[in-house]
């Protein structure tokens, strides 16, 4: 029975390359098509954001504290790559200039709005404000009910939410909604079927819609894969998504079906850029790295040996790109393409490291090797976290995992 379930969707991701290709192609069309503007329009916007981006990335290698011009970046290159508002975009690249001319003093720290109970200040979207409500919960008890979360509280607002954003129609409507949905899934799963945040009461049934969301509504049946589907030219396509993957399949603890089908399917697709390969721009990053090894660890009890072998030759290339050109001497990451901070790229890089077994031969799933050097390494990191942990650009949450992860790496601790 298994090898039959390993035959069937071996044949399906060897067309991957081509779908690669065309779904960039699609969007891009789909864009000029709503706005026969959109490439100049837009190419102009990301010049601007191209020259302030270094200044957020420069005032954080300085230790100032700079959530909010942060939380404006993130939200910016998102509307840049996913919408076509740019009177919108105009209005967060002013507030991203104003964000960065403010005096450290009179920056906001993150906290609750008493309206609504959302974190997030300097976001103006619905799902980053449910990201960052997601990340201060887990270090603080939230003071006041989380209001905003009443937009998605009953079964049927929680479908018809992901309803809206599973499918984007961009020449329809301008909006590629891949973001949104990773966002939302990653933190609407744990939300929901952990009763969190504490003190919020979620709606009967919740958990139950939750679940057959994510199990029947939002993966491909094809390829085991989860993602973002695209209407284009009246035909409707799915773009498998690395992270949304990584997002389900780690949230349910590897309780889901065909794992040996979610296995076939990444390597199969290992050359590709994001989000349907770990590539980004055909290079290696931490963050898609990690991604990856978490999906070969669930599913390595139902590879076969043929594939075991090329994991474990994967993650040995991804932990020697890691080790050799990632990391820095002072502890740090070099950040990529897909990072959004250096709080971020320590995360990621921490994360990898952790995951892949790196620190602890308990994890190590895909090899025998010994890594003498990490303790000293480990070291490095801790060192790093800990010169930088009351600066960082996402408030330290960021830095604070990566602590726990070294931690509980360790034997000798509890």
């Amino acid at each position: 029975m298994a090898a039959m379930l390993l035959v069937r969707p071996c044949a399906i991701p060897a067309q991957a390359p081509a779908i690669d290709r065309e779904y960039r192609s699609y969007i891009a069309q789909d864009f000029e098509r709503f706005h026969p503007q959109y490439n100049r329009l837009h190419r102009q916007r990301v010049k601007q954001l191209e020259a302030l981006e270094p200044q957020v990335f420069d005032r954080e290698r300085k230790g100032e504290q700079f959530v909010c011009a942060h939380e404006i970046l993130l939200e910016t290159r998102w509307l840049l790559g996913s919408t076509t508002d740019f009177e919108r975009i105009d209005s967060r690249l002013r507030d991203l200039r104003n964000a960065l001319g403010e005096s450290p003093a009179s920056r906001p720290r993150e906290m609750q709005n008493a309206v609504d109970g959302s974190c997030g200040a300097c976001y103006t979207e619905w799902f980053f404000k449910l990201d960052a409500t997601y990340d201060y919960q887990k270090q603080h008890r939230l003071t006041d009910a989380p209001r905003f979360l009443d937009r998605v509280n009953s079964p049927e607002k929680l479908r018809s939410y992901f309803d809206s954003i599973a499918i984007s129609n961009v020449a329809e409507d301008g909006v590629d909604h891949r973001r949104e949905l990773n966002e939302a899934l990653a933190d609407l799963l744990r939300l929901i079927l952990h009763s969190q945040p504490i003190g919020y009461r979620w709606a009967p049934g919740m958990k139950a819609a939750m679940l057959d969301i994510v199990l029947e509504k939002l993966r491909n049946p094809q390829t085991g894969w989860w993602g973002e589907r695209y209407i284009h030219n009246g035909a409707t396509y799915f773009v498998d998504d690395l992270s949304v993957t990584f997002h389900a399949v780690t949230y349910l603890s590897g309780q889901v079906p065909n794992l040996d089908r979610v296995i076939a399917t990444a390597l199969a697709m290992k050359n590709l850029n994001y989000p349907q390969g770990w590539l980004d721009n055909d290079h290696y990053t931490n963050h898609n790295n990690m991604d990856a090894v978490v999906l070969f660890r669930y599913g390595w009890p139902f590879a076969s040996a043929k594939q075991r072998l090329e994991i474990s030759q994967e993650i040995n290339r991804m932990l020697a790109w890691c080790l050799t050109e990632s990391l820095q001497s002072d502890g740090s990451f070099r950040a990529s393409g897909d990072d959004d901070s250096i709080e971020e790229a320590e995360y990621f890089g921490v994360a990898f490291l952790a995951r892949a077994g790196y620190f602890d031969a308990r994890r190590r799933f895909w090899t025998r090797r010994d890594f003498p050097e990490s303790e000293s390494v480990g070291r490095r990191l801790r060192n790093f976290i800990a010169g930088h942990c009351a600066t960082g650009a996402a408030g330290g949450t960021y830095y604070a995992s990566p602590l726990e992860q070294l931690d509980s790496s360790n034997p000798s601790r509890p």
